[in-house]
């Protein structure tokens, strides 16, 4: 065995140099003498191929392993072969100068010739092996600590504005504030050509003001909304605009309404829209009754609006003040009964007592019913006009509603005139028939402008029946999306048939 005088490690007899200094070993016997000059204190030592320096005692040098001369000049008595080889005869036959930079380190040079490093000991291992668990562990913990503040602060953003007020953003000056959405869709609104007007002895009063009136018009829109959809749905495809007129009185009840004028006459809505504003209260006042003229905006897309409301300012600059109104509502007046009459008796004591008379007190006549519960009563009489209702002014029967065709247009006017005391009868009324004719033309229409001009359509109702030729499978689908995208109605029937030959579209 050989062992290394510098660090003490122990190598077999075929191994000439340490593999952690490139110290070079010697045998055992020789230990103590090379570890004396180890010990002794000189000056560093020049290695006479390559010009490193060596620390005093040592032999080989680190770099080029060369032979390293002893402290005062002396050479060795015995030196390795290799060593021996390298100063003398490797150098004086012009082999190149090795340089530090060149130098191979032993560790490689001994691994080369398949030599195993020997097994440090236990002491020098420390705690190496359990550096990567410890710093596994480590970083899972970190993981988990990560894991659980996210959460935590996920659940307090999430809470938060739960317990904490919204804070108000103000805009900042510079922006540009983009253009309101324009509704789409039926509109109920006042108009702005035609003011809104309180006319009688309490119209000064708060209670009575103009802005009182629109606070009650905004209070009452939603239901008037409600109701102008209603008309709309029973297939009127109706845009109106109207002065209404209601009567108030001091409890603030509406005790009556009429329309004045619109600018396209329809009872029906008419009727409906009187019928939801006398639903209406005002505040009470201590005073007398008072008018409130509303200008009312009845569309079917917010984008017509503004013609309606100059048609309807044109229409109440000519109205007269004496002119009769168009629709007039008033509740019906209960009719009162006289108590009957007391008989005066004369005193007792002038006249002697005479036996009672029993006299027939005549009893209480129904009041004569008016000319429009006449009308309403024959109407009700036929189940075909049902559905019509009627108004008078005067002598004069407006009718409006709707019946199955023109032939029972026809019957509701003859009814009407055959009550006594009508002098003329205006029908307003409309038909089914009408309304399928409409919605039929409006599909037709949609299915040509897609270019499906093959297809044809029957409207029955809410129902649609399709039929026709068309190129595809995918054109036979889309005309049943088309038909019901144009017009209130489901295809109950689809009978298009793809063009033999035309299947993938030629």
């Amino acid at each position: 065995m050989k062992t290394c005088p510098r660090c003490a490690r122990t190598y077999p007899d075929a191994e000439s140099f340490c593999e952690a200094d490139g110290t070079a070993l010697v045998a055992a016997a020789g230990v103590a003498g090379t570890a004396k000059m180890v010990d002794a204190d000189e000056q560093p030592i020049e290695c006479p191929v390559c010009g490193g320096k060596a620390e005093p005692g040592e032999l080989i040098c680190n770099f080029c392993g060369a032979r390293l001369p002893v402290s005062g000049g002396a050479e060795p008595a015995a030196a390795p072969g290799p060593a021996r080889g390298a100063a003398s005869g490797g150098a004086a036959a012009g082999a190149p100068r090795r340089r530090p930079e060149t130098y191979v380190p032993a560790k490689d040079r001994l691994t080369a010739t398949e030599f195993t490093p020997p097994i440090p000991p236990d002491d020098e291992s420390g705690d190496e092996p359990r550096r990567p668990l410890i710093s596994v562990v480590g970083y899972s913990v970190a993981a988990i600590v990560a894991l659980a503040a996210g959460a935590w602060l996920a659940i307090h953003l999430s809470a938060g504005p739960a317990i904490s007020p919204p804070k108000t953003v103000e805009a900042w000056p510079a922006a540009t504030a983009s253009p309101p959405a324009v509704a789409s869709g039926p509109t109920v609104d006042l108009a702005h050509s035609v003011p809104v007007e309180t006319i009688g002895e309490s119209a000064a009063a708060s209670e009575r003001s103009v802005d009182a009136a629109r606070k009650v018009f905004d209070l009452g829109k939603s239901g008037l909304l409600d109701t102008y959809r209603g008309v709309l749905a029973g297939g009127s495809p109706v845009d109106d605009g109207m002065m209404v007129r209601l009567t108030v009185a001091p409890s603030g009840a509406v005790t009556g309404a009429v329309v004045r004028t619109s600018t396209s006459p329809n009872p029906e809505l008419d009727a409906a829209a009187v019928k939801a504003m006398m639903g209406w209260t005002f505040a009470p006042i201590n005073g007398g009754e008072v008018r409130a003229d509303y200008p009312v905006i009845f569309a079917r897309d917010a984008a017509q609006a503004g013609a309606i409301d100059s048609g309807l300012a044109a229409k109440v600059a000519a109205l007269g003040a004496t002119s009769s109104p168009e629709y007039a509502f008033a509740p019906a007046a209960v009719p009162t009964v006289a108590p009957p009459p007391i008989e005066a008796t004369a005193p007792v004591v002038a006249t002697p007592p005479t036996p009672r008379r029993h006299r027939r007190v005549a009893s209480a006549r129904p009041p004569k019913p008016t000319l429009l519960e006449q009308v309403q009563s024959t109407l009700r009489s036929n189940r075909k006009l049902n559905r019509v209702n009627a108004y008078t002014n005067g002598s004069v029967v407006t009718l409006y509603g709707k019946v199955f065709d023109d032939d029972d247009k026809r019957l509701a006017v003859r009814t009407a005139r055959s009550v006594s005391g009508v002098t003329d009868v205006i029908d307003q009324t409309t038909t089914d028939t009408s309304v399928w004719a409409s919605r039929q033309q409006q599909i037709s229409q949609a299915l040509a402008s897609a270019g499906l001009t093959g297809v044809t359509v029957k409207v029955i109702g809410r129902d649609a029946y399709l039929d026709g030729e068309v190129a595809n499978k995918l054109d036979r689908e889309r005309a049943v999306t088309i038909a019901e995208g144009a017009a209130p109605v489901t295809v109950r029937t689809n009978l298009i048939r793809v063009a033999v030959g035309r299947v993938f579209g030629f």
